[in-house]
């Protein structure tokens, strides 16, 4: 087998990880608090340095911007310049909905209120107007189709006036995002991104309907529901795989994925390429297994795959890796990032897999090294 080369123009990135918000604690004082974001900032800008890839996709913190929305910005604004100084380009989550805090979530939860989404919108035109040409990819929404399945589905009943009303709330404020975006850097992309997990196959349409919504104005998941299509430039697939190789873990997703239909990045790319046209920008993990060598395998064989969707015409401009480093979750330590952490986070040092992307990012091609991990 060649070399699997990719486009010259290809993003190639890393995401940053949970703890970068959980360190971001809003106990202590207003100083305190920026003085841990910006060590936090920093901590990544240093473990980046060891990698080669030319973009980062980062979520902003709704806490900081909500406490001090000019200080906030002018922090990620200095984060943003010290990015590009190193020629990596900058992506990021405007509102992410795994990332809002309990008072962010409130206010979203009553999104009818057209007092909240001003206050969304002040903050975010504050934001982009410090930012100007310095970001050309924004990800408006991220995970929306989850937020929207939390706030709606209550068992197995639906609202469905609730959803409709927060379906049209979601796209007002995505409509007037991308008009401040597009009025003070007309360059800039927008986007939303979805995320998919491999057992998840059954909600596929779910996650497919916010999308659909600004896309074509309607979805096949919201019967009898018309919407007014929205401006978009690419799309985000965040595609998960939390696997791992313990016994216990193994046999629970076993137990829980009886009569489930599984997928992984190849189905889902499929599916995306047969509804759109639009560029995709992938976010992918590797499962939580111990094992470097399968996690190279494993690694090697997704990029592989995306190769090959690129042979057929689709449109991929970018594959991020998630994330930066582990991430500690409810006293759980998720093994996938690029960097290992140990349980207090003081052991810190890049896995092995870690330097094969990195080889990989700077070849931009898999090559003779790596083509034998190609299933």
């Amino acid at each position: 087998m060649e070399n699997v080369n990719f486009p010259r123009s290809f993003l190639w990135g890393v995401n940053s990880p949970f703890f970068s918000f959980l360190e971001n604690s809003t106990e202590g004082s207003k100083q305190q608090i920026f003085e841990n974001a910006e060590k936090n900032l920093n901590k990544q800008l240093s473990f980046l340095k060891r990698l080669k890839i030319n973009s980062f996709r980062f979520s902003l913190n709704w806490d900081l911007l909500y406490l001090d929305p000019f200080y906030s910005c002018a922090m990620y604004d200095n984060f943003i310049e010290q990015l590009r100084q190193r020629e990596i380009e900058p992506i990021v989550n405007l509102i992410d909905f795994d990332f809002l805090s309990s008072n962010q979530k409130e206010a979203f939860d009553n999104i009818e209120n057209e007092e909240n989404i001003s206050i969304f919108i002040e903050i975010i035109e504050k934001i982009v107007s410090s930012f100007k040409f310095k970001v050309q990819y924004y990800i408006i929404l991220n995970h929306t189709a989850k937020y929207l399945k939390k706030r709606s589905f209550k068992g197995a009943d639906v609202d469905n006036t609730a959803l409709h009303e927060t379906v049209q709330n979601l796209l007002n404020l995505y409509d007037k995002s991308v008009g401040i975006i597009k009025s003070i850097n007309p360059y800039a992309k927008v986007s939303v991104s979805e995320e998919f997990n491999i057992e998840e196959e059954e909600q596929l349409d779910f996650v497919f309907s916010y999308i659909d919504v600004i896309v074509k104005g309607e979805s096949p998941f919201f019967e009898n529901m018309a919407f007014k299509n929205s401006d978009i430039d690419f799309i985000g697939i965040n595609f998960n795989d939390l696997t791992s190789n313990s016994e216990e873990y193994t046999s629970l997703i076993k137990e829980l994925s009886k009569g489930k239909n599984t997928m992984d990045l190849d189905e889902v790319i499929k599916r995306f390429s047969s509804k759109y046209y639009l560029p995709f920008l992938i976010t992918d993990n590797v499962s939580t297994i111990e094992d470097d060598s399968l996690k190279s395998r494993y690694l090697v064989n997704n990029l592989y795959k995306i190769n090959q969707s690129l042979e057929n015409n689709v449109k991929i401009f970018g594959y991020i890796y998630n994330s930066l480093s582990d991430v500690k979750i409810n006293n759980l330590l998720l093994k996938t990032g690029l960097y290992r952490i140990d349980d207090k986070n003081n052991y810190i040092s890049l896995r092995n897999f870690a330097k094969v992307y990195s080889n990989i990012v700077e070849d931009n091609s898999i090559n003779e090294r790596y083509l034998k991990y190609i299933d």
